[in-house]
């Protein structure tokens, strides 16, 4: 009998006016990378570290319009281009250090993404599923008690995506 806890994904979806291997390329290339994968408007995203591929990773850091830095360490599980990634992220410091989540106690160490991709008639339909591995009881707690506002972060972050998209199409 296991004790492993298994907290059901969230899954936002998208389309976008995009060929699907431009879409793809904005997760897999830092120089897009860069021009969205944040929040929201106004912050900036910075890579010092980028080496997208099965096996690899990425250290990259988000400052916001007041300052404040927040590190991500993104390890790359498998790329299928263009029809998906898999990658699991970390809150971490500038030198790639995993650290718990500065603004949320006992928030989930590890988050596995995985996005899917797929082109109908030069559209492009995403879907993120986003789910804690290998969770503690508190850490499934605390993600399914911040359910509602998933879609705040990556949602955003998908709206970052959609508005980058409009300006290199």
């Amino acid at each position: 009998m296991s004790n492993e806890i298994i907290v059901e994904p969230t899954i936002l979806t998208r389309e976008y006016d995009a060929p699907q291997q431009l879409v793809f390329d904005a997760w897999t290339n830092p120089e897009h990378l860069k021009n969205w994968q944040f929040p929201f408007k106004g912050f900036t995203c910075e890579f010092s570290h980028a080496d997208i591929r099965d096996g690899g990773s990425t250290l990259h850091k988000m400052t916001t319009p007041d300052g404040f830095e927040m590190w991500l360490l993104t390890k790359y599980e498998k790329i299928t281009p263009p029809d998906s990634l898999v990658f699991v992220q970390y809150n971490s410091n500038k030198d790639g250090d995993i650290l718990p989540n500065p603004q949320m106690p006992n928030w989930p160490k590890e988050l596995r993404t995985t996005i899917e991709l797929k082109e109908t008639d030069g559209k492009t339909k995403l879907q993120l599923i986003w789910q804690p591995i290998n969770p503690t009881k508190e850490e499934a707690a605390v993600f399914e008690s911040s359910r509602s506002e998933h879609g705040k972060g990556w949602g955003a972050g998908l709206e970052q995506l959609t508005a980058y998209l409009k300006t290199i199409l």
